[in-house]
């Protein structure tokens, strides 16, 4: 292979991909969208309120019928109402967040809380009620706003440990590993599909036999993988230094921002090495199997049916994301980050959980490295025969016979 042309190659695909409008809208106009957010956020902040406005007003009180005489009064922000028809027609009519009514026989019977539709009044009259109830059982000995934040302000703040010592706190973390896991999720499949159609169209307007009159089929392999793989770096790049200058302006107005901050300062070692040995791993690996289906099809259509297989695969760890949640050392969720197809986004979603064994980690990425070369060996196979096949689509049957002897 001839070092130059493979970097010339590149270089076309760079600049040429770099100028696409569908490239500057991701990569610049995401951070862009960010900044709006966060400049409209902080112009309303103090004078609208904007849970209202996102979710609807949760703060009307609570109608209660007390049936079983629990209480002489009721606290604040709760109203008591002497029948059940007056309660639910305030309830309707929106005057109330909802109606619970306390039977005689409270608590041999449970209590019945009618509300009208959507999570949030629901989630919001269900909390007041629970909070109402056990205060019930405590209104001898405590206040209702003390059983108010016993119950809801439990004081305990959850910290992952790991090997080396107390890590960030749970709800940072797993968020960190979340956004990191679905933005190489983006980046991949962004990069895969410019690297997908510029085979296609070459193949399909035959400037790919020019092409191949300079350059081996190799070296314009390569040369597209390493190009459009630095086109993903440089999107990544622009993201994290958006989202470093936009972190400063997000902790000045939520309080968890500073955690997800302070996860990003101080990242687990696993995690890092994850993003720097598993995603140019994984990129190469899907990069040439991309490249090597894509080749296959007379037009982007039937490129994108080959394709579609692998990018399914790549999705199931996030279809499976409450079982690693669950338990990141699980065997469903180490076989998962064991193919090398869904490795790198499990890998990331486990970590983002908790830390895992140094042994299971290696084990991982040196499965990730095998799929990779496994692709080479496919990839480059396919793309030799494929840019200069026409006619029919081959099936997957015929595929696999030309992996086997592609000459």
């Amino acid at each position: 292979m001839n070092l130059r042309n493979i970097l010339l190659v590149a270089s076309y695909e760079y600049r040429t991909h770099f100028r696409r409008k569908g490239f500057l809208f991701a990569s610049f106009g995401l951070p862009l969208l960010g900044a709006l957010i966060l400049w409209g956020v902080r112009a309303l902040n103090g004078q609208v309120d904007l849970g209202a406005v996102l979710l609807g007003e949760s703060d009307k009180p609570l109608a209660v019928l007390d049936q079983a005489h629990l209480f002489t009064s009721l606290p604040e922000p709760f109203v008591a109402v002497s029948d059940l028809e007056s309660g639910r027609q305030g309830v309707l009519e929106e005057r109330y967040l909802g109606l619970l009514v306390i039977p005689p026989d409270y608590p041999q019977e449970k209590a019945t809380l009618y509300t009208l539709s959507g999570q949030a009044a629901i989630e919001q009259a269900l909390r007041m009620s629970r909070n109402l109830l056990a205060y019930a059982e405590l209104q001898e000995h405590y206040t209702f706003e003390q059983v108010q934040r016993l119950l809801e302000d439990t004081p305990v703040r959850m910290v992952v440990l790991s090997e080396t010592g107390a890590a960030q706190g749970a709800g940072a973390r797993l968020m960190v590993g979340l956004t990191f896991s679905i933005l190489f999720y983006i980046t991949l499949f962004s990069t895969a599909g410019y690297l997908l159609s510029s085979v296609t169209q070459e193949k399909e307007s035959r400037i790919i036999e020019i092409l191949l009159s300079s350059v081996t089929a190799l070296e314009l392999l390569w040369g597209k993988v390493l190009g459009l793989g630095a086109l993903g770096l440089t999107q990544v790049a622009i993201w994290l230094t958006s989202a470093r200058l936009l972190a400063r302006q997000a902790t000045a107005l939520w309080g968890f921002a500073e955690q997800i901050a302070q996860a990003l300062r101080h990242p687990d070692p696993q995690l890092v090495l994850a993003l720097v040995l598993v995603m140019p791993l994984s990129y190469l690996t899907y990069g040439l199997l991309m490249a090597g289906l894509g080749s296959l099809g007379n037009n982007l259509r039937e490129s994108q049916q080959f394709s579609a297989a692998v990018t399914m695969i790549a999705a199931i760890p996030y279809m499976l994301n409450f079982f690693i949640t669950l338990n990141p050392n699980s065997a469903l969720a180490r076989a998962l980050s064991y193919f090398p197809l869904t490795a790198p986004t499990a890998l990331i979603l486990r970590l983002g959980v908790g830390t895992i064994p140094w042994w299971d980690f290696a084990l991982a990425v040196g499965l990730t490295a095998l799929g990779a070369l496994f692709s080479l060996w496919v990839g480059v196979r396919l793309f030799r025969v494929g840019v200069l096949m026409y006619g029919p689509k081959p099936s997957w049957r015929e595929v696999w016979r030309i992996i086997r002897n592609p000459a």
